[in-house]
């Protein structure tokens, strides 16, 4: 029997089967590189998980869109028609629904974007790997995760613009066939923000800059594109006309004439990732070089746009310029690895796999400002929450009735998304006051045999609070009692003074 020599090293262990977990870890992870739409599925997962965990309150920017989407009009006076059917699905659920639905399609909207600049950097350098560098590159910039969640709008233009712009060279370069599929897309960006004209403008430029591109115009599929695209596009039309043009005047009460250098600091902001991005690349040892015809297309598309963009919020002040350049700067990795070399495309493997690290950094950051409460990030508005279920208490406990309709304050729109019954606005529209949130169709009559809910101005108390303003517009409603409640903005805080005016409802509608 052969003795075991105990100084010999034992080496079994380096060829035994590991566990079942890390075989299914390690295959997991494998599956993950190789599969960009596994990727950012769990990317969407995680922040959605994460965001509505922590986040107190949702942005101002959701209970604008819910209250449109109520609305059901071909518009909004702030955008176009789509920005307030994306939340058509979940009108029948309460806020903390609607809350958890404003994540998860704000993060599936943005995995949706991620893979169509995947998609794009495939077709633009004809390298997977590069590929991966500018959709992972995109965890350097907040417009895919933090930034996104306050606008009720760019994370549809994040979604769409990459997938618009991919369709667009398959269309002019590879097949006709594309032509349908883009003009849907284009149709959908263009109805989520104006700003969309930008780029169909400098598209259209492109398609007349040559006679092979001007052959399009005689396929069939170019024509059922056009088809599409002003099908999705008259409704929108034909809604500012008989809303004297509202979106448009609302960008114009947001600027004033005046020389400023926010426009500097927006682009600084919005494309720094990609100047870091190709800085890491050129010390990695990456070089580059003129990109290709497709790749120089897309640039023009993005970048030309910008010139005037900028000009002009360079001698006009206001408007958040950041919210406007974020999305140009989204499809722009894509053009970046296009300009990769190929003899040196090899060396942007470090640059790989140090950049989902910078995801991980971002997100964890993100839980730690808010888990510990830093400016107050993780209380914020959490009180007009606590605020909106104890009025509706006090309302129902009163007149033994739901709450239909609550008014003139800005914290009552609050109401609307948190209240458990979310009722409407008391506010119709006006050519002449423009409001961002009103009710359609809204009669005093039903009003009345309803009753509402009026809150006063945070902070003053009923003897320095009047109404007057909302009931010279209804001028059959009556107050029937008004009563002075607690009330504070954030979670926390020292509580301040919120008049509250009980309109009955009618005795007989009880």
């Amino acid at each position: 029997m052969q003795k075991h020599d105990a100084s010999a090293p034992d080496t079994k262990y380096l060829t035994a089967p590991g566990p079942v977990p890390v075989e299914r870890f390690v295959r997991l992870s494998g599956g993950v590189q190789r599969a960009p739409a596994l990727y950012v599925t769990i990317y969407a997962i995680i922040w959605t998980l994460v965001s509505a965990s922590l986040d107190p309150t949702v942005p101002f920017d959701a209970v604008e869109a819910f209250n449109w989407a109520r609305n059901a009009e071909w518009g909004t006076p702030k955008n176009p028609w789509l920005v307030g059917f994306s939340m058509w699905p979940v009108l029948g659920l309460g806020g903390k629904g609607l809350a958890v639905y404003w994540y998860a399609s704000h993060f599936a909207a943005v995995a949706i974007g991620m893979l169509g600049v995947w998609h794009l950097a495939q077709r633009l350098s004809g390298d997977r790997q590069l590929a991966w560098i500018a959709m992972l590159s995109l965890h350097l910039s907040g417009a895919i995760n933090i930034d996104v969640l306050p606008y009720n709008d760019n994370y549809l233009l994040v979604m769409l613009w990459p997938w618009m712009l991919w369709l667009f060279v398959r269309a002019l370069l590879d097949s006709p066939r594309y032509w349908p599929a883009f003009a849907a897309v284009a149709g959908l960006a263009a109805m989520t923000k104006y700003s969309t004209f930008a780029l169909l403008g400098a598209i259209f430029v492109v398609t007349l800059w040559t006679p092979q591109a001007r052959r399009h115009y005689r396929r069939p599929a170019f024509l059922l594109g056009l088809v599409i695209f002003i099908a999705l596009i008259a409704p929108n039309v034909v809604w500012l006309a008989h809303h004297d043009f509202a979106a448009f005047r609302w960008v114009d009460d947001q600027i004033t004439l005046r020389l400023n250098a926010r426009a500097l600091y927006g682009a600084l902001s919005a494309f720094y990732p990609v100047a870091i991005l190709a800085l890491v690349l050129r010390v990695s040892g990456v070089r580059f070089t003129r990109p290709p015809v497709d790749a120089r297309i897309v640039a023009g598309v993005v970048i030309l746009p910008l010139l005037p963009i900028l000009l002009y919020f360079t001698w006009h002040n206001g408007g958040r310029i950041s919210e406007w350049l974020q999305p140009f700067a989204v499809p722009l990795p894509a053009v970046l690895m296009a300009c990769v070399q190929p003899a040196t495309a090899a060396r942007s493997r470090r640059t790989a796999r140090w950049l989902p690290a910078a995801g991980v950094l971002v997100l964890a950051g993100y839980v730690v400002f808010l888990s510990a409460n830093l400016r107050n990030a993780g209380q914020k508005f959490s009180g007009i929450k606590t605020a909106s279920g104890m009025l509706e208490q006090r309302w129902q406990a009163r007149y033994h009735m739901p709450l239909r309709y609550v008014g003139h304050d800005h914290i009552a729109a609050w109401l609307t998304f948190y209240a458990p019954g979310n009722p409407r606005l008391l506010m119709r529209w006006s050519a002449q006051r423009r409001p961002n949130i009103y009710t359609n169709a809204i009669d005093e009559a039903h009003v009345r045999a309803h009753g509402a809910l009026l809150l006063g101005q945070p902070g003053r108390s009923c003897r320095r609070t009047s109404f007057t303003r909302t009931l010279a517009q209804w001028p059959t409603l009556v107050i029937d009692a008004v009563e002075t409640v607690p009330f504070s903005y954030h979670g926390g805080a020292s509580p301040i003074a919120l008049c509250v005016a009980y309109i009955a409802p009618e005795r007989e509608y009880r």
